[in-house]
């Protein structure tokens, strides 16, 4: 009997924690996947090598935002900024302040909300017009410009088309390299289309951005 109280005393003794020391494990912090969406993600080595890490998911604060001359309601992130350069009536663009930019000195990520009114009911047709105008706009506007296929879409019981599109601008000193998509609906009489466009590299980051407005969209 004495000799099992003896080993079972030792074997506690093995198990516990010196006095001070922690009881969690030791674990290799840099091998999980981040919860802040500023951490860089790190592949396992070497099992996860050869599958790309996912982009984090942002964690936007969302507000409403409600424009009746828009006619448009939906939310985005609150500490967002509001151009006022643009003609609210018709226009609403969204600028990441530059305090957040996940790729700093990049592309200022921005989104665009913007109204065409038209004398008469629209259809998807016009809305597919509509965006390969604004595709040719763009070709123009841009250092280079490639956009993607234009197939379908609709937002809410609005139909329409939409584009995804790369593209570089050069400001006579430095190239930004963007990626973007764009969707042009139909809604009685007016079109309405919604551009977002970001640095290159975080693209796949802010889609979450877009399906987070896109489903809260509502036509007033």
């Amino acid at each position: 009997m004495k000799r099992f109280l003896a080993i079972l005393a030792l074997a506690l003794a093995v198990a516990a924690p010196a006095l001070g020391e922690s009881n969690e494990l030791n674990l290799d912090f840099s091998v999980l996947a981040p919860d802040s969406p500023a951490a860089t993600p790190v592949a396992v080595d070497p099992i996860d090598k050869p599958t790309p890490t996912p982009t984090p998911a942002p964690d936007f604060v969302y507000e409403t935002y409600t424009n009746n001359s828009l006619g448009l309601s939906f939310s985005v992130p609150y500490t967002w900024l509001l151009n006022p350069n643009t003609d609210h009536s018709t226009t609403a663009q969204f600028v990441e302040p530059k305090s957040e930019m996940m790729e700093p000195n990049g592309y200022q990520t921005r989104m665009t909300f913007e109204k065409l009114s038209r004398g008469l009911n629209q259809t998807a047709a016009d809305a597919k017009a509509q965006l390969e105008s604004t595709l040719e706009e763009f070709a123009s506007s841009f250092t280079t410009f490639t956009p993607g296929n234009i197939d379908s879409a609709d937002m809410g019981d609005a139909k329409g088309y939409y584009c995804y599109y790369k593209a570089d601008y050069n400001d006579g000193s430095k190239t930004y390299e963007m990626n973007g998509r764009i969707i042009c609906v139909a809604h009685e009489k007016a079109l309405y289309q919604i551009r977002l466009t970001t640095p290159r590299d975080w693209f796949s980051y802010y889609n979450h951005l877009w399906r987070k407005v896109r489903s809260t969209i509502k036509y007033l």
